[in-house]
């Protein structure tokens, strides 16, 4: 659809409404207000972003898209109802000198009210340096995959929206002052810790934490690295893929931190996106999940330790389909959305994941969204795109990678009950070290002459 048609009411008919998959059930049932499921990607250009020409492209990219114009309904077994056009407009500028990455934490860290709102959050971040560009969406709505074609759809309806800028601006309320996010967001809840802090120390499985506060939702710690110029390699030939580098490093450094820090490291669970093989036009979020796990003996000689996740990242590969839940928790929420009656199914969920949390929640999670194709904009330019999750306590950090340019960019998000920012930082330091080594792995030389 030409862009001036999307400006001019042309929206697609709404699709038909359907009842939420088992898998979205138990996403629905983990989301919690101090732990939102959200899911964004964090842009940083070199130039200055047009809100006219802005606000034209997500109109247009998001009538191709349901899911961005979607709602929950339903008192007990909810629903999708997806309408012509979203109920408000998603996109926000704010030019009062904010940081970027602060107002991307604020946006990810606010629970979303999917009964009233679509899922899908735009802040445009006006800087000296640099426009900064926030899409935050619920991950009940999209993964990560899907964002990224929004997201790439937006920055392509950008470029042929010049032509129609100025008629946007006089009819969708664009003014020239600053704006602030819009009061109508739910604020960032505060909260009591609830004793993760004891528990993860003593438990051996997950990240200790430090430098943690009582506030609730979420921080990120940005890093980027080149991407490894040489191929790593196995005894035997087998190839470390860029995703295995990363599942690695998350293992090596989880254990270095909870060494440096007192407490031992057992065995860790990582948890793994995976993309389901689901048939053309599927709307929602279709990753599914496995869990890559290590044990001391692994950690303490990079070679084994690579060789363990090789076997178990190929192995899901290899596989007809990941679960959409990984481990005890989608197995047994899968029971329930096919055994319980559905009045009593969101209640039964959602008491079984707040019990079971402690037990199956794995010590952190990784997503790697891969190259990304560079996205067409040549004013402004895109120096950066940053893949940004969530995980509440006990588990307490998500790290997102993607690949743009020539760099390899990472964004360590943390619950503020696991880390503050010093020690976000310190952890991306440990995992950096631990990444370069395991790059340097040389399989050949370890070969019996």
């Amino acid at each position: 659809m030409h862009v001036e048609e999307g400006c001019r009411g042309g929206w697609p008919a709404p699709a038909p409404d359907r009842i939420l998959t088992s898998s979205e059930q138990i996403l629905a049932a983990s989301d919690r207000a101090s732990a939102p499921l959200t899911c964004g990607l964090f842009v940083q250009t070199m130039g200055t972003v047009d809100m006219a020409r802005l606000r034209l492209a997500v109109r247009a990219a998001i009538s191709r898209h349901p899911m961005m114009r979607a709602s929950l309904y339903g008192a007990r077994q909810h629903a999708w109802r997806f309408t012509a056009e979203p109920s408000a407009n998603p996109v926000w500028r704010i030019d009062d000198g904010s940081d970027g990455w602060r107002i991307h934490e604020t946006m990810m860290s606010a629970p979303f009210d999917l009964r009233a709102n679509p899922p899908l959050r735009i802040a445009l971040v006006h800087q000296p340096d640099g426009d900064q560009l926030s899409v935050v969406a619920h991950h009940l709505a999209v993964d990560g995959m899907s964002l990224a074609a929004v997201v790439t759809e937006i920055f392509s309806a950008y470029e042929l929206a010049d032509g129609v800028a100025d008629e946007a601006a006089a009819t969708d309320g664009t003014s020239d002052g600053p704006v602030r996010l819009p009061t109508a967001m739910p604020p960032v809840p505060r909260a009591a810790a609830h004793g993760w802090t004891a528990f993860t120390q003593r438990s051996g499985r997950h990240i200790t934490p430090l430098d943690a506060s009582r506030d609730a939702g979420y921080g990120y710690q940005s890093l980027s690295l080149p991407v490894p110029a040489r191929r790593v390699l196995l005894p035997g030939g087998r190839r470390l893929t860029v995703n295995d580098l990363l599942v690695a490093a998350t293992h090596l450094a989880i254990d270095r931190w909870n060494r440096r820090h007192g407490e031992e490291a057992g065995t860790l669970r990582v948890r793994m996106p995976i993309g389901l093989r689901t048939s053309p036009g599927t709307s929602g979020n279709n990753t599914g999940q496995v869990v890559i796990v290590s044990e001391p003996a692994d950690r303490a000689d990079l070679v084994r330790l690579a060789g363990r996740i090789v076997d178990q990242t190929e192995r899901a590969k290899r596989e007809a389909a990941a679960p959409a839940i990984a481990g005890v928790a989608g197995r047994v929420g899968a029971a329930a959305t096919a055994r319980i009656p559905g009045p009593w199914r969101g209640s039964v969920l959602r008491w079984g994941v707040r019990t079971a949390r402690p037990l199956i929640t794995p010590a952190a999670a990784i997503s790697n969204l891969g190259p990304l194709a560079a996205i067409a904009a040549d004013n402004p330019k895109i120096s950066s795109v940053y893949f940004t999750g969530t995980a509440g306590m006990p588990q307490g950090l998500f790290i997102g990678a993607t690949r743009y340019g020539a760099g390899l960019h990472l964004a360590f998000g943390y619950h503020r009950h696991l880390f503050g920012p010093a020690a976000a930082a310190t952890f991306a330091q440990i995992f950096q070290a631990a990444f370069v080594e395991l790059t340097a792995v040389d399989g050949e030389a370890r070969r019996p002459s």
